[in-house]
Parts: structure tokens; C-alpha cells; sequence
């Protein structure tokens, strides 16, 4: 199996994310590239027997994970965090979690409630949903006493809003919307919510581009060839 023929595109995703993770050397990027080339052997000629179109996009893609993962663990380390810091937090995760917050549970909710496959692991700090609810709990003391008191309701006493407006002799409408608010003024502490774009890269290069750029002679340096797949 000959890889060589990748060095293009391995030599212009390095320079793409040596440019936006500046504290990673290029070289560094090259060396987790190729390694990936290594460690994945038999997806690779699984990959090459497809067409030539589809075998490109694939690597790429594969490619640009490896550099981004890559990346922000060089960046992590260097800056003194940790990669899991940057996990996200939904609205899905607070309402399965705020009840055990709120009485003190220590049962862990199942993976499939918390929106996970069994393949796959809860994203926060060591994997661990203990330290999600202590996150949660943190947040909640920053909350307003009137937000605090409508999630406690909503979530404490099992209450739908229904059962809040009541409470609060107020709208349906008017107790749906202040728990809506009260949960994302806890997302909004928690770190905000998901970023719709991951925008340490792009996705949107043409794979014929990409293409052309692997099978072409290596005569230029990686800044041309980058920009001759942007």
C-alpha cells in the first residue's frame, strides 16, 4: 500500500491547522497524520477499493479529525486544560439530570435517558456524570432566587408547567416561558450552549479539489497548496 501518494493532503491539512492552533508546529501535525495512516491499515484498504471520489473524501475527513483531535490536545496541554473543559452542555442533559441534583440522588441515570448509545461515553470532565450534577449544582447557586425557585418546582416537586402556573397563579404560557428562561440562564452558566458550527476548521473543501491536490507532483510548498484548496 503506498501512502506517499497522501502527501499533499497531508502536508496542507498540517499547514491549515498549524494555522489555527499557532502554539502546534506544522511538523507535529505531519507526524499524527502519517501516524494515522499506520494505525488504520485495514480501513484504508477497505477505503481505496471504493471510488476514487468517495476514497478521497473519506481519508479527509478522517484526516482532519486526526489533526483536530490532535490539536486540541497539543493546545490543552500547553495552555494547562483539559480537553474535556470543553464539553457542552443541553437542555436534554438538564432536565434528565436537575431532579437528582435537586434531591441528592446518587443513581446514575441510564445512558440511553441521557441521549447516549451504549458505544457511546458521556462527554464531561473523566466521563463521569457524578461531576455533571456537581456542575449542575455549582450553576444552580449562581441562579437568581426566582429562577432557582421555578426549576425547583418544575424539577423538585415534579411539577409540569402546568403545575407551576398554578403554583404561581400565572399562564401556561407565562410559567412554560420562565422555565424556559430559568434553563437557559443555568445553560448560559454551565458554559453556553453547543456552537452550531465547529469553527477551528472547514468542512466545505471540494473533494475534487482535494483530489487534484494529492495526485499533482509535490512542487509547491504547503501555504500554495492550501490555498489551492481553499
Amino acid at each position: 500500500m503506498v501512502i506517499e501518494k497522501y502527501e499533499g493532503l497531508v502536508g496542507a491539512i498540517a499547514y491549515q491547522f498549524s494555522r489555527k492552533f499557532q502554539m502546534v508546529e506544522s511538523a507535529d501535525i505531519r507526524q499524527e497524520l502519517w501516524l494515522w495512516f499506520l494505525t488504520h491499515p485495514k480501513k484504508l484498504k477497505t477505503w481505496e477499493d471504493l471510488d476514487g471520489k468517495e476514497t478521497t473524501k473519506l481519508i479527509s475527513r478522517s484526516l482532519r479529525n486526526a489533526a483536530k483531535d490532535f490539536c486540541q490536545k497539543e493546545k490543552a496541554r500547553i495552555v494547562g486544560y483539559h480537553v474535556s473543559d470543553n464539553y457542552y452542555y443541553d437542555r436534554q442533559i438538564l432536565e434528565i439530570l436537575l431532579p437528582a441534583v435537586f434531591t441528592g440522588s446518587n443513581v446514575a441515570p441510564s445512558m440511553v435517558d441521557l441521549g447516549f448509545t451504549a458505544t457511546r461515553k458521556v462527554a464531561s470532565e473523566g466521563g463521569n456524570w457524578f461531576a455533571m450534577m456537581s456542575d449542575i449544582d455549582k450553576a444552580l447557586t449562581k441562579l437568581p432566587e426566582e429562577q432557582w425557585n421555578i426549576l425547583y418546582s418544575r424539577f423538585r416537586q415534579g411539577q409540569d408547567n402546568s403545575g407551576v402556573a398554578s403554583e404561581l397563579q400565572i399562564s401556561d404560557d407565562a410559567a412554560r416561558m420562565r422555565v424556559n428562561r430559568a434553563l437557559n440562564s443555568l445553560l448560559n452558566l454551565l458554559g453556553g450552549s453547543r456552537p452550531r458550527r465547529e469553527r477551528d476548521y472547514k468542512n466545505d473543501e471540494s473533494t475534487d479539489n482535494i483530489r487534484e491536490d494529492i495526485e499533482r507532483p509535490i512542487e509547491s510548498s504547503d501555504e500554495d497548496r492550501l490555498e489551492e484548496l481553499d
